[in-house]
């Protein structure tokens, strides 16, 4: 009673964290990396990257267990990298480099805007693209998008930021007339001090009564156009001098330095960045049932939300396959059993084993903070063939007992375990001696494999108990001797038979052959090896996600104008393709991105309505956008940019796909 109670507790808990747990592409991971983004608007980038890029470097520099420091210098920004070696606890890594550039935050330009230094999450990328389209005008839409839909984005549980690709803010723009400024003898620089002047919010204390008390502020900001229209500048002969007597004021958008189309459509993108630690599927669902139930019924008539780029959409492929194979590695490991055994009783006894162990596994994964994933998920179904060897040998002893000496079944049970505990520990302890040192492998492989060797060595450990207790308590129980007399009993005994006859045979011709035996498998392990070096070798396999971006360069000091050819150009390769579903394209999505760099999100059909996997697609892609475009195909694994600090065109338009 005891083992059963134990045993259904275990599935208890599995089931229980079966159900909590997260499903997300990989495992978690943390590079101590940190970023420090510093902007100076209006400085070219030879000013960004003499008087703030090498001024922070130098302080950066003194900070222990940096491994590599890649900085770019841009128009009005400037973005520092730092990696740190593996072992460096990434929030102390923060604090140091927070500490440094506090320090030299006084050898900064004056106007440089306080430096933001941040912590590298490898998830902190868009798990979700969505675009806001219809027939407004742009400046419609970009409002819209920022005041309505961005913030009922950011309160969704598990969001940790949305950014705005393509935004177009709002710009007042007040167009000076020099003729005028000279005839009332002003200056921009008093146009400019009379905003500060007039332009203002400013608390202005408390007004008190014997019993009550009321805040008081200033508020002279301008609402309209008439409002800053009618500011005055300044007087000239005791008459006052308005803004409308020397300027002309427009009210508009600011200068386009970014684009975002949807389709080849005016568009704004919206990219929800989930939180640290958060649920990529599960962030996705609650961003899309506020999209469904709230942003989308109460859009104005003429706009559209539509979603442009989807990871969770990869992930839910990917782990239902791989439940799929669980499942089906469930069943044929069954059915193997039942082969060899010739017993459905028996069969069941030892199934029982998968369920116990894996749930077991569940509830280990939960406590641990694991996720489902790729990682996690292939060292459940290695699992599957592994969790059954030491209850078969269990209950193939006992069964032995039965048949051969006649014994009972609590007999049976007692004495066939007993003579094998030794056997099935020490083969669990050598499964998990094998494992158990993957946890402590370095770098990033180790990170990434740490989970799956949890995961086996948590198993193994599992099925070592249904072993050595469920399994001869069930035997104990319920293990009955096969009726010989079925004609299923007889045809698997005769298969059997000759296949122990074809063993037999293998194996005396072995034996008077050991030397040739020997010879073989000795060319054998060094033909693997020679093959082995000719495997092509990758972190992680390709597989069709259906959906791929792609990076357009433009040359340096190319502007917007050029960018947005080019862009169109590529547009039009993916338009004419019946494969592709969707594109998305964005200039310049960050506030630090230049006008010479886009991305393309790309979504294609379903995997069953196209012909070509997405592989193909990608090549073919490459050969369309050939240097006759103007465009030079490359894809690299990482690139790694030098400052852009050059003013003359100093490389080609580079498409990566």
């Amino acid at each position: 009673m005891f083992t059963l109670m134990v045993s259904l507790v275990l599935i208890l808990f599995g089931a229980i964290g079966f159900w909590r747990l997260g499903i997300d592409k990989f495992p978690k991971i943390e590079f101590p990396a940190v970023s420090v983004v510093t902007t100076l608007k209006g400085a070219d980038p030879e000013v960004i990257d003499r008087n703030v890029t090498d001024v922070l470097e130098k302080a950066i520099n003194r900070v222990p267990g940096i491994k590599a420091v890649v900085s770019f210098s841009s128009l009005g920004a400037s973005v520092i990298n730092i990696e740190f070696e593996l072992e460096k606890n990434v929030d102390v890594a923060y604090q140091e480099v927070k500490a440094r550039i506090d320090s030299v935050l006084s050898q900064l330009p004056p106007d440089t805007d306080p430096p933001i230094v941040q912590k590298v999450e490898v998830g902190a990328s868009p798990i979700l693209w969505t675009v806001l389209t219809g027939n407004r005008t742009l400046q419609e839409i970009n409002s819209y998008a920022e005041e309505v839909i961005r913030p009922r984005l950011e309160t969704v549980s598990g969001v940790g930021d949305v950014q705005m690709g393509g935004q177009i803010k709002r710009t007042i723009r007040v167009w000076l007339d020099p003729q005028k400024l000279q005839a009332y003898n002003l200056s921009p620089v008093d146009v400019s001090t009379g905003f500060r002047r007039e332009h203002v919010l400013q608390p202005a204390g408390f007004l008190n009564t014997p019993r009550r008390e009321w805040l008081i502020k200033f508020n002279a900001e301008f609402a309209s156009l008439p409002e800053i229209e009618r500011m005055i500048i300044a007087y000239r002969q005791g008459a006052p001098i308005y803004l409308k007597d020397v300027a002309r004021i427009e009210d508009g958008m600011e200068d386009v330095r970014k684009i975002a189309r949807y389709m080849g459509q005016p568009a704004v993108g919206l990219g929800v960045v989930k939180s640290s630690g958060a649920n990529t599927v599960e962030v996705v669902d609650k961003v899309k049932e506020r999209i469904d139930k709230v942003i989308r019924p109460n859009l104005p008539p003429g706009l559209e939300v539509r979603y442009s780029s989807d990871d969770s959409i990869s992930i839910r492929q990917s782990i239902a396959a791989l439940n799929e194979h669980l499942l089906l590695g469930t069943l044929f490991a069954a059915i193997m059993v039942f082969l060899f055994l010739k017993s459905g009783r028996s069969t069941l006894i030892i199934v029982t084993a998968i369920p116990v162990s894996l749930f077991a596994t569940f509830a280990v994964m939960y406590f641990a903070g694991f996720t489902l994933n790729k990682i996690t998920l292939l060292g459940l179904l290695l699992l599957i063939g592994v969790v059954v060897d030491d209850a078969i040998v269990v209950l193939e002893n006992i069964f032995r007992h039965r048949e051969e000496q006649g014994e009972n079944r609590e007999k049976a049970a007692v004495e066939g375990s007993r003579q094998v505990i030794f056997a099935v520990i020490a083969s669990t302890l050598t499964l998990v001696s094998i494992f158990l040192p993957v946890v402590f492998i370095s770098g990033i492989v180790g990170k990434f494999l740490s989970s799956f060797a949890l995961v086996v060595v948590i198993g193994v450990l599992a099925s070592l108990w249904v072993s050595l207790t469920l399994t001869p308590m069930l035997c104990a129980r319920w293990l009955s001797m096969p009726d010989t007399s079925t004609r299923v009993y007889r045809f698997l005994e005769d298969k059997l038979q000759k296949l122990e006859g074809a063993y037999r045979s293998l194996l005396g011709t072995s034996l008077r052959h050991r030397w040739k035996v020997v010879g073989i498998a000795i060319q054998v392990v060094l033909l693997s090896g020679v093959v082995f070096s000719l495997v092509g070798k990758d972190f992680v396999p390709d597989e069709d996600e259906a959906r791929f971006m792609i990076n357009v360069s433009t040359p340096l000091g190319s502007n917007i104008r050029y960018m947005d050819e080019r862009l169109r150009e590529i547009e039009a390769v993916l338009a004419k393709r019946p494969d592709v579903y969707s594109y998305f394209s964005a200039v310049a999505t960050t506030a630090t991105a230049q006008v010479t760099a886009a991305r393309v999100f790309v979504r294609l059909v379903d995997r069953g309505n196209r012909k070509l996997s997405q592989t193909r697609i990608m090549a073919v892609l490459r050969s369309e956008l050939t240097p006759s475009r103007a465009c030079a195909p490359s894809r690299p694994t990482f690139r790694r940019s030098a400052a852009c600090a050059a003013r003359n065109f100093s490389s080609p338009l580079s498409a990566t796909i």
